[in-house]
């Protein structure tokens, strides 16, 4: 069945309608919600539009009109076709198939994979390296939080979780195609570090000294975080040039680590610009 999906502003565009939540398209997207896969889903407007800002390839939109809540998300179908997407419109029961938001506002898309590596980082930067993060929406939650921090990118090391798997795209909402990944073992990490003369500052429960009292002002600096059950591994301790920690008053003895990232990442990034201004 076909449809003309949008207002006819710049002609009539027809496209595939699917309104069957049996659809065997649908269930290749639905099977995407698992993770590692060539391509990545990018559920919602914002991942969608962050996704085009980087210049990342979207082979296809799964648009329900019923469900948008603006004519904005009318000219996001249309940028990202004139980019040579591809766009399936749905019923609203057919989008709610394929969509893990309680209220989704009508947009999915397929995205391919983006390249992950260190040559894409920059070396001149603060980096963050996260280490062993098990649940995919924290580690989209840190890759959201390295980019609002102005981290020149983020290394995931020793993944226990796909870095596109679509939780985390959604955590990251969107951020993670624009920021530079790289994915690589601890022992890797550590080599490339070494050879930039990185200044490595870890973050645990257990360090010397308080976040505010760390040195971030070197020119390549990686801050170091780790999983959300066994925290930093030795090897990263080991190797550390300072461990810092974030004193908490109250009764809680642990933060999740998306929010310790953000904290000591916002503290890097505030000593950095402090020492540029000076």
């Amino acid at each position: 069945m076909r449809s003309s999906f949008l207002p006819a502003k710049a002609g009539p565009v027809t496209r595939i309608l699917i309104t069957s939540t049996r659809n065997s398209q649908l269930k290749a997207v639905r099977r995407l919600r698992r993770g590692r896969s060539a391509v990545v889903l990018a559920e919602g407007s914002r991942p969608l539009a962050s996704a085009l800002a980087a210049g990342a390839r979207v082979i296809e939109v799964y648009a329900a009109p019923t469900l948008f809540v603006g004519h904005d998300q009318h000219e996001l179908v249309r940028l990202a076709e004139s980019r040579g997407a591809r766009t399936v419109e749905l019923g609203a029961d057919a989008f709610a198939s394929i969509s893990s938001h309680v209220r989704p506002d009508g947009i999915a898309a397929v995205v391919t994979r983006p390249r992950t590596g260190f040559d894409l980082l920059r070396s001149d930067s603060l980096l963050l390296v996260a280490q062993g993060i098990e649940r995919p929406g924290n580690l989209g939650t840190i890759v959201r939080t390295a980019e609002a921090a102005g981290a020149g990118g983020l290394i995931a090391c020793d993944f226990r979780t796909d870095l596109f798997h679509p939780e985390a795209v959604r955590g990251s909402v969107g951020t993670i195609f624009g920021l530079p990944l790289a994915q690589a073992t601890t022992s890797e990490t550590l080599a490339w570090l070494r050879e930039r003369r990185a200044h490595v500052v870890v973050a645990t429960p257990d360090g010397e000294r308080p976040i505010w009292l760390g040195n971030y002002r070197h020119p390549c600096v990686a801050v170091v975080v780790g999983s959300e059950r066994y925290g930093v591994g030795t090897e990263w301790l080991d190797a550390a040039d300072e461990t810092v920690r974030i004193p908490m008053s109250g009764r809680a003895d642990s933060l999740n680590v998306g929010v310790a990232a953000g904290i000591v990442l916002f503290e890097a990034s505030r000593q950095r610009a402090t020492s540029r201004r000076s």
